[in-house]
């Protein structure tokens, strides 16, 4: 099984305790890192201040080499974080470990070798991070942590706040409130937004016992992932870090992590997905103070990213379920498939026409019965990465068998359509069927059934 760690923050129950629950059957480590202490007042130590937005401290990959076998790395956070912090907030990342492996963010000061771990993969070449809080050390001036990995491997380190110290001002801004973990927000729910395709942004709000916060604490999870690819969390309608919080080695995995970010008044969070997964977002806590002012408008989500075939074409009318591919025409059609017409628009791509090919009277006959087609009916593809985009037909042309002539026929009607082709009586007066010109079949004419797209939706 995999081996995987977590940062937690949790409100402790009546007595200090917590409860960990496990729903299958696993063996659990749980390491105590710290804790928070209440208290009346302004104070010194302990108030969490953040960045605004995450900075990255070092990134291993711009080295030719992997960090070595049984080796400590130096960070130096002095840019980032002030003399008086006492510890600091980051996002441990990492990738190309030469096989399973452990990390461990740590002091500077400490000299020997960790007995904790703060990251683990299981595999060569996952990638994987981890929420960390630790403590800073100074040295010379340097501010410094320091980051020791079991084997060979790279690392990447965001820097996302600081905790004060006893020579810090006192305050009342950055003072930790626990709650009982709430739900910010689930993709996957009804009537949300479902899950997020390449590029998309979705936003959380908070909930009202939560006004007063500057930064909360979340546990955010992407599960059904669309790739490799990562989840980046900051606050809502303010420039994106160039940065991430969760990633993906691979399509459909469930991966969470730890986050503590920034709010925007109202709006509270947004998720940025770059290759597209569901989001939950569950907060664990916030931090006083005063949330930040929208600097942007909402995030305008892009189409998603064009779909090629393999498709599946389906008409309720007909009762026809028919696998579109592309590739060899004769192949393709002979085999009693749809032809995807080489040159003609993929499922997603804005304004296009496409144009798909079969036969009537052979090959399982798919089109046989296209002419019963009027216009209202519907038209449905479903592509390989679970959209279904409908149709409703709108008009019915006659051709030759000219292919430039079919292709003008895709493109009477404006806008993105799906034209449905097969060859028909037409004006061949040799065939029995003639006067009827949209029976089956002569070689020397085409119907062309147009369909406009009406829209689609994840399935």
């Amino acid at each position: 099984g995999d081996v995987n760690a977590n940062l937690v923050t949790v409100k402790i129950g009546d007595g200090g305790h917590v409860d960990v629950v496990g729903f299958v059957a696993c063996d659990m480590i749980v390491d105590v890192l710290g804790y928070y202490e209440p208290v009346t007042g302004a104070v010194r130590a302990g108030r969490f201040i953040g960045l605004g937005s995450a900075k990255r401290a070092i990134d291993t990959r711009a080295s030719s080499a992997l960090l070595g076998a049984n080796s400590f790395t130096t960070v130096d956070v002095t840019q980032y974080v002030p003399a008086d912090a006492s510890s600091v907030v980051l996002n441990l990342t990492t990738t190309s470990s030469v096989g399973p492996n452990f990390f461990t963010a740590e002091p500077y000061s400490v000299t020997t070798k960790p007995t904790t771990s703060s990251l683990n993969v299981t595999r060569a070449g996952e990638i994987r991070a981890v929420g960390v809080i630790v403590p800073v050390s100074t040295v010379g001036g340097k501010r410094r942590i320091k980051v020791y990995a079991l084997h060979p491997a790279e690392i990447i380190v965001d820097i996302t706040g600081y905790f004060t110290s006893e020579s810090s001002p006192p305050s009342t801004d950055g003072l930790f409130v626990p709650v009982t973990p709430v739900r910010l927000t689930d993709t996957r729910d009804p009537g949300k937004i479902g899950r997020l395709w390449p590029g998309w942004v979705t936003e959380a709000t908070l909930p009202a016992s939560a006004a007063e916060a500057s930064a909360v604490v979340l546990n955010v999870t992407g599960v059904l992932s669309r790739g490799a690819g990562y989840l980046t969390v900051a606050a809502a309608r303010q420039p994106l870090p160039r940065t991430s919080n969760v990633n993906f080695s691979a399509p459909f995995q469930t991966v969470p992590n730890h986050v503590i970010t920034p709010v925007t008044v109202t709006h509270g969070v947004q998720i940025f997905s770059s290759h597209g997964a569901h989001v939950i977002a569950d907060m664990a806590g916030y931090f006083t103070g005063t949330p930040k002012i929208p600097q942007l408008a909402e995030h305008v989500n892009p189409p998603p990213p064009a779909a090629p075939p393999q498709w599946v074409l389906t008409i309720p009318k007909l009762g026809l379920f028919s696998t579109v591919r592309s590739g060899d025409p004769n192949h393709i059609t002979d085999s009693g498939y749809s032809w995807h017409w080489d040159g003609t628009g993929f499922m997603g791509e804005a304004d296009r026409h496409v144009a798909l090919f079969a036969h009537r009277t052979e090959s399982g006959a798919p089109y046989r019965y296209l002419d019963r087609l009027v216009n209202g009916d519907e038209l449905l593809v479903q592509t390989g990465d679970g959209r279904l985009y409908t149709y409703r037909v709108v008009r019915r042309d006659l051709t030759n068998a000219a292919n430039a002539n079919i292709l003008a026929a895709t493109q009477f009607h404006p806008g993105a359509t799906l034209s449905l082709i097969a060859c028909t009586v037409g004006h061949d007066r040799s065939k029995s069927r003639w006067p009827d010109i949209w029976a089956p079949t002569s070689l020397k004419y085409r119907i062309v059934v147009t369909g406009e797209l009406v829209g689609w939706r994840e399935v």
